[in-house]
């Protein structure tokens, strides 16, 4: 019965995520998969909130989605501020529920830890549910709810590194590790037009060392301000491109770092992006990756972008970097929240670029050998398939 299943039955699997923010690492990696999936085997519906920005992009490439009003639970110890998720919660909870079992899934995926609303949904319709982590627990009292009530509900729980999977043992046989993996078909062959450079103006002679990611504490782009003057003490021609917008619920931040940045006199040399669409070009002009996260990230993957854009990589020595990066080969860890290690490694990049670029070859084969899309959406639809014939046999 499963190799008839195999050939006809095609899989409707309807993915769950929560977030709006159009440059979230979690936002791009679910998108990657859902768009990535067999259309021949699999049929893919997603549910987001309302006034997603990505609602537009699945709906281009051709994928149904549902919005709903959803909110997360706050990580913070002030009662009150929950309050609006409890009067949300069970009104979602049933308006997601019947989404699946109206379209008729054979599978929920829930996209991130904090979706606690299409989890439970998952389990009001019947349905197998994949839950889909991709952080790193803080040890709050919330966080420790939460990683138990993954544990309880899901069918499969999936952690997108071995950092994450550390924080989620108790789920037992039903967790499994599956990495990260991402499109690197624009990194194949890496732009060499230095069209980001003529357009910022910066001279070839000039070292650019880059950042990307979302605007908020927790990646510690702030870290990297600090580190900038002890940088330019030896190297004063160098531009630090910050790239990304800020938080959805931090806009404050991105404030506070210009702001910042004239207090310590280096605004000339810090240049604030916003969003940008051409990050392929952007490592291609950059000297080296700075991720400087003072919680540790799951994954990270610009890491990844970044070595397979053969530049090397300067991480924080916490999480997901750990596993990704391969210290002293493909660029350095270094400790959290310390801008003189940080500046340190820079300074030390820059003035041995025969090592950059060795190390930024090792990176590029070690990205394109063992973080491809391909090799995830592999595993994703196994998983898939296992889980639909499981349950019809």
């Amino acid at each position: 019965m499963a190799r008839q299943f195999n050939q006809k039955k095609i899989i409707h699997v309807v993915f769950c995520h929560y977030t709006s923010d159009i440059c979230g690492g979690s936002d791009r990696s679910l998108f990657d998969i859902v768009t990535s999936l067999s259309r021949e085997r699999f049929h893919a519906t997603v549910i987001l909130k309302t006034g997603d920005p990505m609602a537009e992009k699945y709906r281009e490439a051709g994928i149904e989605v549902f919005q709903v009003s959803l909110m997360s639970p706050r990580r913070t110890r002030h009662i009150v501020k929950f309050i609006p998720f409890f009067i949300n919660y069970w009104p979602s909870v049933f308006r997601i529920a019947w989404i699946i079992r109206s379209i008729k899934a054979d599978v929920v995926h829930v996209n991130t830890s904090l979706n606690l609303q299409s989890a439970m949904a998952a389990k009001l319709a019947f349905k197998p549910l994949v839950w889909h982590v991709r952080e790193i627990g803080q040890n709050t009292l919330l966080d420790k709810m939460i990683q138990r009530l993954v544990c309880l509900l899901a069918t499969h729980t999936i952690a997108n590194s071995l950092s994450v999977a550390d924080t989620l043992r108790q789920c037992g046989k039903s967790l499994i590790v599956i990495l990260n993996g991402i499109d690197l078909s624009e990194y194949k062959d890496i732009p060499t037009h230095h069209l980001v450079r003529q357009h910022l103006n910066i001279q070839p002679y000039q070292p650019i060392v880059t950042i990307i990611g979302l605007l908020e504490p927790g990646k510690g782009q702030h870290v990297l301000i600090e580190a900038v003057p002890l940088v330019l003490k030896y190297h004063p021609t160098t531009q630090f491109l910050i790239v990304g917008g800020s938080a959805v619920n931090k806009p404050e931040y991105e404030i506070e770092l210009k702001s910042r940045c004239q207090e310590l006199g280096i605004d000339k040399n810090v240049i604030f992006t916003g969003i940008r669409n051409d990050i392929p070009s952007i490592l291609a002009d950059s000297n080296m990756l700075i991720l400087t996260s003072i919680t540790p990230e799951s994954f990270g993957r610009t890491i990844i972008e970044a070595m397979a854009a053969n530049r090397p990589v300067i991480a924080t020595a916490a999480g997901g970097p750990l596993e990704t990066v391969i210290n002293g080969e493909t660029g350095w860890l270094v400790p959290p929240n310390n801008p003189q290690a940080l500046a340190n490694k820079i300074g030390y990049l820059i003035s041995n670029p025969e090592l950059a670029h060795e190390m930024g070859s090792k990176g590029k084969k070690r990205a394109f050998n063992e973080f491809s899309l391909e090799r995830l959406i592999k595993e994703m639809e196994l998983l898939f398939e296992k889980i639909v014939t499981k349950k019809l046999t």
